[in-house]
């Protein structure tokens, strides 16, 4: 595979006059971007030299704070020639990547450390970084990943056969593609019309971590088709904005969480998992930071508004809910004792689970992933 380690222009990967160009517009944190890369990265390889990929860089400040600082050690790696080996190291190992971690891949890849160190210290490539991060938005860009096909934006899911398909209609098109369909570069709402319920693209429109939600959005899953001792519960969770969650909210017991370090209770964490199954059976909500820590149990939320839009027959807990996320800046998560998953951004609902629906595509901690 051709690897073009360029100066002052892109990192890509495929022959130069590959008659077929995407460019990706990516971020070291999102989980999306990771699991698009080795798909990309195949076509590429098995095209017979017919396809070039392009990577620019799309960090999303608000929700990945550490993905502009992932960035610039990739074009730190790249000024030594180590552009793509860093690019898959970041993609391979997105929960570390504190300064320390990112020396660590530089020592991996045997570079100069005294010139990594320094260009990371000095900021010596941020201005690359934010000229790839500015194209993108005057292209559309809204969030990651952000693809596009001979200059328009792709329309369709990251996958193989679908990626494929699209450049051999590229390839058979004499007209440069003029009436090609647009894909959705910014999102309508969270989880706006994909077979995923968690949209598979990672964006700051609400300041929420996409995978943080889909975490919680698999607990919840996970406590409305268990129950507890043999019974149904509910339960709610609010994800993102998590301070002013708590200014208008209020503790309906002593707060069972309050003194544990924030490293226990994160929600990826098993033993934190199973906690949080335990306290569900309390009432009031869970809240939840953007970064996925559980800051909070049991709390009562006051945050009542008007005109919301949810159908008929819910009860308070999905009036809360609703209310939450008309408020804030946060997503809120309810289960039902009826066992369905329900979704709440900008005071209406936005999906509703089921959980055998969601077991059967794969998603959640189940059997068959």
């Amino acid at each position: 595979m051709t690897v073009a380690e360029t100066k002052g222009g892109d990192h890509a990967i495929g022959p130069a006059d590959a008659p077929v160009t995407l460019v990706e517009y990516g971020d070291y944190q999102c989980p999306y971007c990771a699991k698009a890369r080795p798909v990309l990265e195949d076509l590429v390889e098995r095209s017979d030299g017919k396809v070039r990929l392009v990577f620019r860089h799309y960090p999303l400040d608000s929700v990945h704070p550490l993905a502009r600082r992932a960035a610039e050690a990739a074009e730190a790696a790249g000024a030594q020639g180590a552009f793509w080996p860093m690019h898959g190291l970041l993609y391979e190992n997105q929960d570390d990547l504190s300064d320390g971690d990112l020396r660590s891949y530089a020592v991996r890849l045997k570079l100069d450390l005294a010139r990594f160190d320094g260009d990371l210290a000095e900021h010596r490539h941020a201005e690359r970084v934010q000229e790839n991060r500015l194209a993108g938005e005057r292209s559309g860009v809204r969030g990651t990943p952000g693809v596009f096909l001979n200059g328009a934006p792709y329309n369709g899911p990251l996958e193989f056969e679908a990626l494929l398909e699209a450049v051999e209609g590229e390839l058979d098109r004499p007209d440069g593609g003029e009436d090609r369909a647009v894909r959705r570069v910014g999102p309508g709402s969270l989880l706006d019309g994909l077979d995923d319920p968690i949209a598979e693209i990672c964006s700051e429109e609400r300041g929420v971590d996409n995978r943080t939600l889909k975490k919680v959005v698999e607990l919840a899953v996970e406590i409305a088709r268990e129950g507890r001792e043999g019974r149904k519960i509910g339960t709610l969770f609010t994800v993102g904005d998590h301070e002013e969650v708590l200014v208008r909210s209020r503790p309906l017991i002593l707060d069972p969480l309050t003194g544990h370090p924030d490293d226990k209770k994160r929600v990826k964490d098993p033993d934190m998992r199973e906690t949080i199954k335990e306290l569900a059976q309390l009432d009031g909500a869970f809240v939840v930071s953007d970064g996925g820590v559980v800051v909070s149990a049991a709390r009562y939320l006051d945050a009542a508004s008007r005109n919301l839009d949810i159908p008929l027959g819910l009860g308070s807990r999905h009036m809360a809910a609703a209310s939450i996320s008309r408020n804030t800046g946060t997503v809120a998560v309810a289960v039902s004792e009826s066992s369905t998953v329900r979704v709440f951004d900008e005071g209406g609902v936005v999906a509703e689970v089921v959980p055998e629906v969601w077991m059967l595509r794969g998603y959640g901690p189940y059997p068959g992933r």
